[in-house]
This record gives structure tokens, sequence and C-alpha cells, in this order.
């Protein structure tokens, strides 16, 4: 049903902006031909032109980025993912995705269960993840991630120190990106606390996560399962994970 929605609201979209596109492209065509000076006319046909087909220029850049993020997020496909990100790159001729791309970026990284080569990628980008609070906060949470798989609690406690501090900021300042639930979770897991860990995370609604937070989500507590030696549950979490995970990578 969420799906069907989505699909729906995507369609119902595209058909709204085909509709105001259309009327512009009417109003510019009487405009230019009803119009009797000369210079009028070529004013409004080169300027409604120019218009028109950069805001379509435009709109098949956000569908090429819609299409990236569907893989990513959705459809968990790394090799789609990759295709869609080369398209896009290629048609993005004044990088007006380029901040987009390196989030995706370090995402995929991740998602390929390159943990280190995610840390390196930011750590490149270090000016641009401390641009905004929203890129600080998905910078410090995707370090404490990666840093979960690699096992480095040390590591991980001061990614959640960082994170706690969004926590008891001004919330207007910043999108609540990711669940203060998850991030807790993995705070307790760095500190020893695994049953505590998998009271945060039952906390958590699946129904609310995307394909691939769900992946994350039950790899984690088949992890957490796994260190206090709970096969039963081990297993039970890793099918749900594998249901979702795709082409996705886990490590450690």
């Amino acid at each position: 049903m969420k799906k069907f929605f989505w699909n729906s609201y995507s369609v119902t979209k595209q058909l709204g902006l085909l509709f105001i596109y259309l009327i512009f492209t009417l109003y510019i065509v009487t405009a230019t031909i009803t119009t009797p000076a000369l210079s009028a006319k070529l004013l409004y046909a080169l300027g409604g032109g120019v218009i028109l087909v950069g805001a379509l220029y435009y709109e098949y850049l956000k569908f090429l980025y819609t299409k990236m993020t569907t893989a990513l997020t959705m459809q968990t496909d790394l090799a789609q993912c990759k295709k869609a990100r080369e398209k896009l790159v290629k048609y993005d001729i004044f990088n007006g995705f380029k901040g987009s791309l390196i989030i995706f970026d370090s995402l995929c990284l991740m998602d390929e269960g390159n943990y280190q080569g995610c840390l390196e990628h930011m750590n490149q980008h270090h000016d641009f993840f401390h641009g905004s609070p929203d890129y600080l906060f998905i910078f410090w949470y995707n370090q404490l991630l990666c840093y979960y798989f690699l096992k480095e609690p040390t590591k991980m406690l001061y990614c959640g120190d960082k994170l706690r501090e969004f926590k008891h900021s001004d919330q207007k300042h910043f999108s609540p990106l990711f669940s203060f639930d998850e991030i807790d979770a993995l705070i307790a897991s760095a500190n020893g606390l695994h049953q505590k860990s998998i009271r945060h995370l039952d906390k958590i609604s699946p129904k609310r996560l995307n394909t691939r937070e769900k992946a994350y989500y039950y790899h984690i507590l088949a992890n957490e399962y796994r260190i206090l030696n709970d096969s039963k549950q081990v297993g039970h979490y890793l099918k749900l994970a594998r249901k979702y995970q795709n082409t996705m990578h886990f490590r450690g």
C-alpha cells in the first residue's frame, strides 16, 4: 500500500508538472504569435524557450537523481546505483548535484562494506559535511555506523557524543534524519550494554524504515544477539536482513 501510494503520488506530480509546462508553452506560443512587434516576438520566443528548456533540463536531472536514490534506498541495488550515478554526472554539466553526490557516495561505500573507504571519503570532503547542521549530522552518524562494523567502540563513543549534542540542541536548525533510538542503541553497544542496545532497537518501528534502513536495522539486531550467543534470534534477524539487503555487503 505504501509503495502504491508513493508511485501514485509520483505519477500525479509528474502529470501536474507536465500540465504546467504545456500551459506555459501555450502561453509563449500565443504571445509570440499575437504580439505585433518583431522585437517582442523574438523576446517572447527566445526568453520563453530558454526558460522552458532550462526547466525541462532541471526536471530531467531530478528524475535521474530520484532514480539513483531509489536504487539506493528502496531497491538496494548497488549496480543500478552506480549506473544511475554515471548518467547523472554525465548530464549535470553545471555540477548542481555535486553536494548530493558527495553524500550519496558515502552511503554507497558503506553499503559496499567499504567502511574505511567511507571514512576516508568523508574526511576528504570534511568542509562540505561541516557546511550545515544536516550534513554534519550525516557526517557523525555515518562515522558511528562505520566504526560499529569496524568494531572500534572508542571511536564510536566519540561520534556518539557529537550526535548527542544535536539531541540537546535547537532541533529547528536541523532535520531529524536518523532515529536517536538507533543512535542510543549503537552507543549502548559500544559500552558493552548489548541488552540495552536491543531495547533501544525494539523502540524503532520497521514499518517506518525504507528498504536500506531495514537491512541495517535487522543486521545490527543480529549482531547484538550474536554477541549474546542467542543463535535463534541471530538466524531470525539475519534472514530478515537478507530479505532487504539485495546487493548490499555487511562486514564485521
